[in-house]
């Protein structure tokens, strides 16, 4: 997917934002199961985000160890204007082709989304098992 698109995003920080404007308040551990990222990245992530005020941090009452991430009205902001974005650059690019090739396009991304839901994880899980070393850019 990150083919051909530019790198003037981080698409963690977007999935960190897109997180905790769903459900958070979230702690970093959620966030980065959530998007199946390694938590010392997200702690990162957040940070930077944090410092552009774009979330906000605080301790979890529940553990003090913990911090909860929520997004501010910044951030929020953000990322709406990120998603405006987005939809207007896939408007673009497909913006000639055919009805039917949309009407397909759509109906094999539904179904690429409720499979990789349903067989994603594990079988993420099961590569993960069989590369135990991980691959040197995941490593924190």
């Amino acid at each position: 997917m990150r083919q051909g698109t530019s790198r003037a995003y981080d698409p963690v920080r977007v999935g960190v934002l897109q997180a905790v404007a769903e459900a958070g308040p979230l702690r970093a551990g959620e966030i980065a199961e959530r998007l199946g990222a390694l938590p010392a990245s997200i702690t990162r992530h957040v940070q930077t985000l944090a410092e552009a005020e774009l979330v906000r941090t605080a301790p979890d009452p529940a553990d003090r160890r913990a911090i909860l991430v929520e997004i501010t009205d910044a951030g929020r902001a953000e990322l709406q204007r990120f998603l405006e974005v987005g939809d207007q650059v896939f408007g673009a690019v497909i913006a000639d082709w055919p009805a039917e090739d949309v009407i397909t396009l759509t109906r094999l991304l539904d179904r690429l989304i409720t499979d990789w839901a349903q067989a994603g994880p594990t079988q993420q899980q099961r590569a993960s098992k069989r590369r135990s070393g991980g691959f040197g850019w995941s490593r924190a």
